[in-house]
């Protein structure tokens, strides 16, 4: 594949000229209503980078932005704000975009009006510049390992901050990759980030290169077009004599529920219905990997996490990195204690 050069055009003159540009405009559209007409006078700041049109510069690193998520970029200026992203040393894009981000004010509306604004815009469609990968070798990668967050048709999922891999540059989806195989994105140690490090910690530049070159086949869908639902779950066929003390059937249930979908997302690694893939093992059978099985083991993995796999690269978070409740982790347990049995 193409070697891409994006962090070799980082300008630090450049970069200072255009985050005290942004400073400016910030200031002086301090009396503007948040809006449309507001968010394209701040555009002004990010067109430099990103193009008069949203449509993103290889050279820069930059990624076409026009006609994105909002949610997605709104998210991605908090990150930056805060520093979850553009933090490492050598993400010379991220350093570059992280002061232009400093320079909106959440509270006056500046990142509502941009956003507005950059998702008015048409929504490219970047060609191919990559050359080489394996489209079927990467379908099976992107199935196995992306699908379950990013949709089997690439439109993302909201409910797991999971953007949609539509209408990006391949050199971008490359790069990006890289990052968070090598810890550039990603590194903290919690939040999605962490999840989508761990998808592809164990990738060289050949499985990306086939990722990448697959994805580039799904350009042409609707890029905002809601994704089918998934089926429904089989009903719960459980002989209550096997629970343990204090757990009920309506206990897996509700459990069932939490684990196969966003409100748990265990699905995401260990995938519907607990069948184990390349992230995280089957929970289905009886060949357990750090605890022996057992309920209340079960509801201690699942409070504590699994900060260091023995097998698999996903690393598991406390409660799931999600806002679970005692009574929740409770009922996944539950639901995990049957599906072995």
């Amino acid at each position: 594949m193409t070697r891409f050069l994006t962090g070799q055009f980082s300008n630090p003159i450049r970069a200072a000229a255009c985050a005290a540009l942004a400073v400016t405009l910030a200031a002086a559209c301090g009396g503007s209503e948040p809006g449309l007409a507001r968010g394209k006078m701040l555009f002004d700041t990010c067109s430099p980078c990103h193009g008069s049109e949203g449509a993103g510069d290889q050279t820069l690193g930059a990624p076409a932005i026009a006609g994105g998520s909002t949610w997605y970029l709104t998210d991605q200026l908090l990150q930056f704000q805060g520093g979850v992203r553009g933090y490492h040393h050598t993400d010379a894009e991220g350093l570059r975009m992280r002061p232009m981000s400093r320079a909106l004010f959440d509270d006056t509306g500046d990142i509502e009006s941009v956003v507005e604004y950059v998702v008015s815009l048409p929504i490219p469609d970047p060609p191919a510049t990559a050359e080489g990968g394996d489209v079927e070798s990467g379908e099976e990668d992107y199935i196995a390992l992306c699908a379950n967050c990013h949709g089997r048709d690439g439109r993302g999922d909201e409910t797991l901050q999971a953007p949609s891999m539509l209408h990006l540059s391949d050199w971008y989806i490359v790069s990006s990759m890289r990052k968070y195989r090598d810890g550039v994105r990603g590194a903290g140690g919690a939040g999605l980030g962490a999840t989508m490090r761990a998808a592809v910690t164990g990738f060289d530049d050949e499985r990306i290169d086939n990722v990448t070159a697959y994805i580039m086949t799904m350009q042409r869908l609707p890029r905002k077009a809601p994704a089918p639902p998934p089926p429904p779950l089989p009903p719960i066929d459980v002989d209550p004599a096997i629970l343990p003390e204090g757990v009920t059937i309506a206990m897996v249930e509700e459990g069932q529920q939490i684990f196969n979908t966003t409100t748990g997302i265990c699905f995401t690694c260990h995938l519907r219905e607990g069948v184990g893939g390349p992230l995280a093992p089957n929970l289905t059978d009886t060949e357990w990997l750090n605890i022996d099985g057992e309920y209340e083991a079960i509801v201690r993995i699942i409070m504590d996490g699994v900060p260091e796999p023995i097998e698999y690269p996903g690393m598991m978070q406390e409660r799931a990195g999600m806002p679970l409740t005692d009574e929740q982790v409770r009922a996944v347990a539950a639901y995990v204690f049957t599906l072995s049995r």
